[in-house]
Order: C-alpha cells, then sequence, then structure tokens
C-alpha cells in the first residue's frame, strides 16, 4: 500500500479497537444471502482396519488432539487408499457443518488457475496490467502491473497492498495495482493473501464468471461437493485467499484429488479434473520460505511438509489438509487454536500415521474391543471440557425393563429471582459478536446495552441488545447446547448455546454463558457475575477462543507487514489511550444494574 493507504488501513484497525466499530469500513456492510446447502455427495466409508490402520490408532491420534492444550480441535476427517475411515466433530460442532477455511482457500484458487491455464484462459506469464488495463491509470508505470500469474502463485509479487488495506478499499483490484512493492516482483517469498485475490479477479475476468460458477462444473460437481459459500469482495469477486466454506469430508476429498494426480473417480468411470502436469508442478517446491521458524518450501499457493515427501493447504488458527503420498492418506482437520500458524496438528499427524510399521498394506484382523472405544471417544469429544458428558451409568436390568428416569439440571438456588430482570449496561467493548468474525467479514456490530434472562427448567430465554439489534436465543443446562441464529447487521450466524450455573470464590451468583459460533473457529464465553444487594449488579467478562489478543495480533501484523505494533510504533505513541483501549479488549467487559 501507498503511504495513504496504510493511514488508512491503519486508522480502520483504531477504529476498530476504540469501539468506533460503525465506522470501520469505508463501505456499507452486505449480508450473506443465506441458502438452505444440500449435503455433499457421502465419501465411500471404511472400517480402519480394512484399510490396514488399527482403530487404535485413529483413536490415539484422536486423543493427541483433544488433549493438547494448544490446539482446539472441532473436526477431523481422515482417508486411506481414498476410503473414509474416520469422520467425526467436538460436540456442538458437526462433521456436515462447512467451516470457515481462511487460508485453505488459496489452494483450491491454485486449482481453479491451473484449469484455467489448461483452457488457455490464462498462462503463467500474464501480466496484470494486461489483465486489467481498465483499472489503470493514465501513464501507468507502477511494478505491480508488472506482476505475472506465476509470481502470484508462488507469493512472490512483493506487493505491499495487504488483507487490512481491504477494509478501506472498494476496489480490491485498482488499490493493489497502484500500490508499490516492497521487492522486485519474483525475487524472493513474501506471504500475501491479496495475491490469490488477484488471481481469483484474473479468472472471473478471463471467463465472464464468477470464481464459483467457474469451479462448478468444474471441480465442485464431479468431485460430488455441494457447491460452497464463498465470500465476496466489494465488487462481487470471490475473495480467493479467505472466505471458503467446506466440511471436514469436502477439505479430505481436495487433498485427495491432488493425491490422485487430479484423476477422480466418477460412475461413468474415471475423469482427469485437474491436469497431471498441474498437479506436479504445483505439489513440489516453487520457491523457498519460512513458516514461523522453520524453513520449508511453497508450491503453487500449497505449503510443503516438514517431512517425506507430503505438502498440505493451510488456513489460520489449524486449518489443515495434509497430504500423505508414502502413506496414501489424506488428513482433515479444523481447529480454532491459539497459534495464528502451528505446527502441533500436523506433530500429531506425523507421529501417530507416518511412523515405521504402524500402517499394513493388507486388511487388519477386526478387533471389536478397539472399534467400540474408538466409538466412545468420538462420542465424548466436546469443545468445552466443562460440559463434556459424564460417561453414561450402567444400566441395571429394571431400568432397561420399566425405563430410566432422566435426572433434571437444577437451577441453583436463588437464581429464579433473575428471571425477567433486564439489566442496563453503560458504554463498553462488549459484544457477542467474535472480533475474529468481525475483522473476516468486515461486520462490526455496536456494543452490549442491556440483557434480560427468563428461567426455565432445562433452559434459560436470553434478550440480548446489542447496537440497533435484539439478540433471542435459548442456552440449555446440563451440558445441552441449543441452536439458534445470531443475526448481525442482516447476517446470520449459526450458533449453539449453553450455560453453566455456578458460584465464584467470593460466593457471587454466577452463569457462565458459552456461545459456539458452528460455521467459524470461535467461540464467545460470557461470565456473568451478580453480585450487590439483591443481585442489583451484573458485571460481565468475554472471552473468545482463539482468543482478542490472536485477533489482534492478527489484524495487527497485517497493517505492520508481519511485525509486532511496537516495532513501528513508538514508546511514547504506545502510551495513548488508544493503545491502553487495545489492552482492555483483549478482555472486553461491561457493567449495569437492575433497576426495580
Amino acid at each position: 500500500m501507498d503511504l495513504m493507504g496504510q493511514f488508512r488501513a491503519a486508522d480502520s484497525l483504531f477504529r476498530l479497537v476504540t469501539g468506533d466499530m460503525q465506522r470501520v469500513t469505508s463501505y456499507p456492510f452486505q449480508p450473506y444471502e443465506r441458502k438452505k446447502r444440500k449435503d455433499s455427495r457421502p465419501l465411500p466409508v471404511s472400517l480402519p482396519e480394512e484399510q490396514g490402520v488399527p482403530s487404535s490408532l485413529v483413536e490415539e491420534f484422536l486423543k493427541r488432539l483433544d488433549e493438547d492444550e494448544t490446539l482446539c480441535p472441532h473436526s477431523v476427517a481422515v482417508l486411506r487408499h481414498g476410503r473414509c475411515i474416520v469422520q467425526g466433530s467436538w460436540a456442538p460442532y458437526s462433521a456436515r457443518t462447512p467451516q470457515m477455511q481462511f487460508s485453505l482457500s488459496k489452494s483450491v484458487v491454485g486449482m481453479a488457475v491451473g484449469m484455467a491455464v489448461e483452457e488457455g484462459l490464462l498462462t503463467l506469464d500474464d501480466k496484470m496490467k494486461d489483465i486489467f488495463p481498465d483499472k489503470l491509470p493514465p501513464l501507468y508505470l507502477g511494478k505491480p502491473g508488472e506482476v505475472t500469474v506465476r509470481q502470484l502463485l508462488t507469493m512472490s509479487s512483493g506487493v505491499r497492498f495487504n488483507e487490512l488495506g481491504t477494509v478501506s478499499e472498494k476496489d480490491w483490484v485498482r488499490a493493489w495495482l497502484l500500490s508499490d512493492c516492497d521487492f522486485e516482483p519474483g525475487s524472493r517469498f513474501s506471504y500475501n493473501s491479496m495475491n490469490t485475490y488477484l488471481l481469483a479477479a484474473a479468472i472471473c475476468r478471463k471467463s465472464g464468471q464468477t470464481l464459483t460458477e467457474y469451479l462448478t462444473p468444474r471441480l465442485w460437481q464431479p468431485l460430488g461437493i455441494s457447491v460452497p459459500r464463498w465470500e465476496t469482495c466489494p465488487m462481487g469477486i470471490e475473495k480467493g485467499g479467505w472466505g471458503l466454506y467446506l466440511p471436514p469430508g469436502d477439505m479430505a476429498r481436495l487433498g485427495q484429488l491432488l493425491l490422485q494426480k487430479g484423476v477422480w473417480q466418477q460412475e461413468g468411470g474415471l475423469l482427469q479434473v485437474l491436469p497431471e502436469s498441474w498437479v506436479e508442478a504445483a505439489t513440489q517446491k516453487q520457491i523457498d520460505c519460512k513458516m514461523g521458524e522453520r524453513d520449508t518450501w511453497y508450491g503453487y499457493q500449497l505449503w510443503g511438509l516438514a517431512w517425506g515427501t507430503g505438502y498440505q493447504f493451510n488456513g489460520v488458527f489449524g486449518q489443515y489438509v495434509a497430504v500423505l503420498p508414502e502413506q496414501d492418506m489424506v488428513v482433515a482437520v479444523t481447529s480454532g487454536n491459539e497459534q495464528l500458524f502451528e505446527d502441533r496438528t500436523l506433530l500429531h499427524v506425523r507421529e501417530c500415521f507416518c511412523r515405521e510399521g504402524v500402517l499394513s498394506e493388507t486388511p487388519l484382523t477386526l478387533n471389536a474391543g478397539d472399534t467400540r472405544s474408538l466409538r466412545e471417544t468420538m462420542e465424548r469429544l466436546h469443545v468445552i471440557p466443562e460440559l463434556r458428558p459424564e460417561p453414561e451409568e450402567p444400566v441395571s436390568f429394571f431400568q432397561r425393563l420399566f425405563g430410566k428416569k432422566k435426572k433434571s439440571e437444577p437451577v441453583f438456588a436463588g437464581a429464579e429471582e433473575l428471571s425477567g430482570r433486564e439489566y442496563v449496561f453503560e458504554k463498553n467493548s462488549a459484544c457477542l459478536l467474535p472480533m475474529i468474525v468481525q475483522g473476516v467479514h468486515g461486520n462490526f456490530p455496536g456494543t452490549i446495552s442491556r440483557i434480560r434472562m427468563r428461567m426455565g427448567e432445562d433452559r434459560i430465554r436470553f434478550w440480548v441488545g446489542e447496537g440497533e439489534s435484539i439478540h433471542t436465543f435459548e442456552a440449555g443446562t446440563g451440558g445441552v447446547m441449543l441452536p439458534g441464529m445470531l443475526v448481525v447487521q442482516g447476517e446470520g450466524y449459526p450458533i449453539r448455546a449453553g450455560v453453566r450455573l455456578t458460584r465464584d470464590e467470593d460466593d457471587r451468583t454466577v452463569l457462565k454463558l458459552f456461545l459456539v459460533f458452528c460455521e467459524t473457529p470461535c467461540v464467545r464465553t460470557v461470565k456473568m457475575v451478580f453480585h450487590g444487594k439483591d443481585r442489583e449488579k451484573l458485571l460481565l467478562r468475554l472471552d473468545e477462543c482463539p482468543s482478542v489478543a490472536r485477533a489482534v495480533e492478527m489484524f495487527a501484523s497485517l497493517v505492520t507487514g508481519g511485525k509486532a505494533p511496537g516495532e513501528l510504533v513508538p514508546e511514547n505513541v504506545q502510551k495513548l489511550p488508544v493503545f491502553d483501549r487495545m489492552k482492555e479488549l483483549l478482555r472486553p467487559k461491561a457493567s449495569g444494574s437492575w433497576k426495580p
């Protein structure tokens, strides 16, 4: 970005962290028109042993993910020899629900480019100035115009315009072309999601279709994938570098397509979906790079693995498709972990499935005990440990004969008096929509103004005033999470809501509200502390996973080019109130009261 573009992007970031949320973007928010999505065609399934994988090994993998405190896994799908040997999720997430893929979307754009090159719509040496001549001012001499398709594919354009600039610009292609370069295009690697956006825009320009329309007969339909949601920019072009939603099974299909050199089995026989030559080029080193502190390589919108001949699709906060040619396996995982980019998920993949001698090329003898244990482990997976169901007590003969009486979760003593009360809040930094979702969608709501609850036998009904919206939903007790929809500026976010009723160390009444945003990696926790005489005061403390700290780190890294904010901001400036606000947002809070 040029200096003015950087200023506008930084200003948008500061508006976000100062709570001036309604004026963050320079263009009005456009809600997604939600349509009912059909399930994708079922994957061919198999017991692990039938594909030479012990069920105990699959269970070990799931337990490793579940017990690793650095991860927050949400769903998983594992294929071997083209068969799905396990597909499941951590409740209340569902393996059938499309998940936000973040940068994993880039690998799909890479496939689309391979198709466009095969069809003659593009060449690797095409320059952006020739594809978008109408976006250039007279006497244009900018370096971005000289950038080629190949340089975009390998993240070597050097163009400064990044994701945060999209908040302050409406025409992303033009803003990108009018930016500057940090280095000579093609000379080195520099990760930038806008490179992928330009590839998506180039396909749209050359095909006369949206990227989704272009891929429907070429990729989605042949693989049996129900046409997915892909968020668009203000000009109607798919975001490319992010914005795609897929369930784990469909993520695994894409990895399997590359593993099979672009060939897919259909009812009528084999279909060459992707050119084999393109797959070979895309899945090998095109440029050296680093992921964090680790040396690795980058292909065409794909990352290399640290071992073997494998490669990966990769999205922030733990979205992975690991392709393992030596094991003839594909592992897909969605997560909401605390690291922007981490290797712990891949470490568990390596230690479980890539050890010598753990896999067989011939079917194994079934072990009923291992099969049952794997099933029981999958049934107990829960994204919120506090709400994890306890193991069922053994059922006696008489209970089976006459029915086992269901235990009801009692509401704690005195909670009934809170029913129907409305608490009003002063100016604060709290809202129900997680910051990561706000930033990625460009949907910035107001803050919480009021809360009212109605206690039921096994649920609590909430009314929450936020900006100009009134959110209404129910939260289950006893570990049950009830479905609902949070609507923010016309866009609906499917949620699952549950509560835990307790008391804190000061013997104050505490209600913990857990909101799982089912299509995102985010879980919002609202801790409500009732205090004062007759509990007329209510303190809200809000957390989210991944945390607000990670969200601020992600946004700040975009505006600073990957550097910590402190590296670019003088110490005296860091003492200004805006930076205190950033610290405050690390854990948003609100104070309110009830007036009888």
